[in-house]
Formats: C-alpha cells, structure tokens, sequence
C-alpha cells in the first residue's frame, strides 16, 4: 500500500479525533462551532465521544458538547453511555444535556429513562424528556410521576398525558381539577380542553364554570380562555356571570372578556355590550380590540355598540388610548356609513384620534 493510500485509509479517523479533540479545548463559540463539524463526522467520531463522556475527570463543557453530540446516535451502547452519565453527573445543567440528549434519541430510550423514576432526585428531568418523547410508549411512565410530590413534575407530566387526547386518561385529568397545586390544576384545565372534541359540550361547561373562583388567577385565566373556545352559547353564561360579580378584579374582567369575544357567538356578544358600564378599563380596550374579529352576521350591532361608546367618551387624556382603538376598530368594519363620522375626528382634539381617523378611512375605503 502507497503512502498516499495508508494516509486516505486512517484519514477520516485522524480527522475524526482531532475534531472531537476541539471540544476540549477553546472558548465556548469555538467548541459550539467544531460540535457542529462533529454531527457530520458519524461514527467515526462515537468512541471518542463516549470517551470524553464518561470521562468525570474531562472538562464540563466538553462533556457537555459529547452529550449533545451523541443526541445523533440512536445506538444501545450510546443509551446506556447517556443514562449512566445522566444517574451519576453531579450538575444540573449537565444532566439537563443528558436529558435532552436522550429525548433526541426518542422511543428507542423511553425504558431506560423510564428506569430513572425510581430515583427522586432523577425523577423532574427523566419526566421532562419522557414528555418531549411524545410516544405511546411514555404514557404508563408518565402515570406513575402523577404520584410524585412535587407539583412541577406532577404538572410536566399531565402536560405531556393531555397530549395525547386520549379519553382514557380523562380521571387523571378530572382528579387534577382539584389538585392543591395551581400549576397542576391549570395543565389539567389545559388538558380537558384537549379533549373537547370527544366530550360534551355541557359537560365542560359544567366541570370549567367552578374554575373561574379559584384562588389562582392563572387558574382562572386558563379556565376562561377553556370556555372562550367553545363556541356554543351556553359557554357565555359562566363567563358572563364573572362579569357581573361587583367584586370582580380588572384582571378577571380582561380574562372573561378576551374568551367571550373568541366564542364570537350572538349571546356572547350581546352580554359583552351590556356589561360595557361595568367593565374597568383594561377590560373595555380588551373587548374593543376583540371587536376586530366580530363575525360578519354580528357587525351591525358591533358597529353600533362601538361607534355610542366613542360618542359617549369625553376626549381626555386618560381616554386617549381607548378612543384611539374605538376609531380603529370602526375602520375594520367595513360600514360605509361610518365615513361622515369618522371624517369628522379629524378634527378631534387629541391628536392621536386624529391619526387613527385617517388610517380608519384609508382602511375603510380599501374594502
């Protein structure tokens, strides 16, 4: 064999090692940049990887790279490599490359994850890969961390099980409706909704409407966008209620009426127009905006309520911003008749309506 010939057959193995060789050594860029040479390299570069990889003593962000890197091999021996280093690494962050190494690697490292569960302090980060997985297989995995008693790993894992919009798992769901962790409580709001398609409409009326007096805002704010996604008009009725209650923080107005303008239904619309005096602020600018989308049948009586409420409206500054959106709004209508009263805030004092009549107009007259 030539000379030329030794050097073409050890060539790529050569190559191999000194490209992996540079995750050990430069600044961050520099091994981010040869990690990517690295994934092209393909088996040429595996047993130098699980070298650096099991390596404690290689240095942390060498390791690091290795994991990310070894993502690409979809290899027993890579698994079991990735696995060890994930019970015995003692950083986080490392772990964390682990994790999502093994989660690129997918179905093929759901047992040996699943393995992990039985590790407490293993258990939030076995969870998370198993549920960026999204494979069947992870679904009797991610039933038994619904035990566990931490409510982030309980909420990953009900995440993940919602995913797969199975009506099997609607007790598991339904269990966590009333779980004392608001995050838990509101994955599981996340996940009844997922599966609306196969329930009842009545009947997610019925298990949602309780959601909105929770002690949680994000509870509550989950429960109304739940409901805001039915479109059916029965869904309006808890919402509207929430209007109603003179107790109502701003907070909760905005929520209930960010979901009634998204149901875009008649008795939605009809009680968002009687609740207008009630509404603080951020709540009337939120129904103005959600006025944009009104469906076609529904513009008339928009067009109405929108065009008394700017009448009603002194021009002050602390009105500025929703007359502004008022005039906006009138524009996305569509209404030619609106043409002589939008000419006429031309000529409105503050100077912002000003400029929102003319891009009304402009959007008016290109429909």
């Amino acid at each position: 064999m030539s000379s030329f010939d030794e050097f073409a057959v050890s060539s790529p193995t050569a190559v191999s090692r000194a490209t992996v060789a540079q995750l050990c050594a430069g600044d961050f860029h520099d091994r981010w940049e040869q990690s990517r040479q690295v994934a092209n390299l393909g088996d040429a570069a595996l047993g130098d990887l699980l070298a650096i990889l099991q390596n404690s003593e290689c240095d942390w962000e060498a390791r690091w790279f290795a994991a990310r890197a070894l993502g690409e091999f979809d290899r027993p021996e890579v698994i079991a490599a990735l696995v060890k280093a994930f019970a015995t690494a003692p950083d986080e962050d490392l772990r964390q490359a682990m994790a999502a190494a093994l989660t690129q690697i997918g179905p093929s490292a759901i047992a040996a994850l699943g393995e992990q569960l039985a590790q407490p302090t293993l258990r939030p980060l076995a969870v998370q890969a198993l549920a960026r997985i999204h494979h069947p297989a992870t679904i009797p995995l991610l039933k038994l961390a619904m035990d566990d008693g931490r409510s982030p790993v309980r909420a990953t894992a009900l995440d993940a099980l919602s995913a797969f919009a199975d009506p099997t798992l609607l007790p598991i769901v339904q269990r966590s409706l009333g779980d004392p962790a608001a995050a838990v409580r509101a994955a599981a709001i996340r996940g009844l909704l997922g599966m609306r398609a196969r329930l009842p409409v009545q009947q997610l009326i019925d298990t949602l409407s309780p959601l909105l007096g929770d002690e949680d805002e994000r509870v509550v704010q989950q429960a109304a966008y739940a409901l805001g996604r039915l479109s059916h008009g029965a869904a309006a009725a808890p919402l509207l209620h929430l209007l109603q209650a003179p107790d109502s923080p701003e907070t909760r107005q905005v929520f209930a009426v960010q979901a009634l303008t998204w149901q875009n239904t008649a008795p939605a619309l009809g009680g968002l127009i009687q609740a207008w005096d009630r509404l603080e602020p951020p709540a009337r600018l939120a129904l103005v905006q959600g006025m944009a989308a009104v469906a076609p049948d529904h513009r008339p009586l928009a067009t109405s309520a929108l065009a008394s409420w700017l009448r009603s409206l002194p021009p002050t500054a602390d009105n500025s911003a929703l007359r502004r959106h008022l005039v906006l709004s009138l524009g996305q209508m569509g209404e030619p008749a609106l043409e002589l009263e939008l000419r006429s805030l031309l000529h409105d004092p503050d100077p912002g309506v000003q400029l929102h009549a003319e891009a009304a107009l402009r959007q008016l007259q290109s429909q």
